[in-house]
């Protein structure tokens, strides 16, 4: 008797399946997680350095705050692409290169 199972129609339950497993895209991973950790950079850069810098006028203080904001951000948008990249790769899913030969 031959092996007709290879050779048989997907069975529907299996698409329906299929559709409702969320794939996610490497470039929204990687911008999503980006923002996120920046903007908690940010805000933890701005809580450290009120608590931590000597600032002997408001002036100084906000220029401080103003750094450590755009230092933290940075960071976090760093170390978030990077993690957001490392989740697209394992859970997303990759787009076919299109190939047009033309002799």
């Amino acid at each position: 008797m031959e092996d007709t199972d290879s050779q048989s129609p997907p069975v529907e339950h299996h698409a329906a399946q299929a559709s409702r497993i969320r794939n996610i895209d490497p470039s929204e991973a990687v911008t999503g997680v980006a923002i996120v950790l920046g903007i908690l950079g940010g805000a933890l850069g701005v809580v450290c350095t009120l608590f931590l810098a000597d600032a002997s006028s408001v002036g100084s203080w906000i220029a401080y705050c103003l750094i450590a904001a755009l230092a933290g951000g940075s960071a976090g948008i760093v170390v978030g692409g990077m993690f957001g990249a490392i989740f697209g790769v394992i859970r997303g899913v990759t787009i076919p290169a299109r190939w047009d030969h033309k002799s």
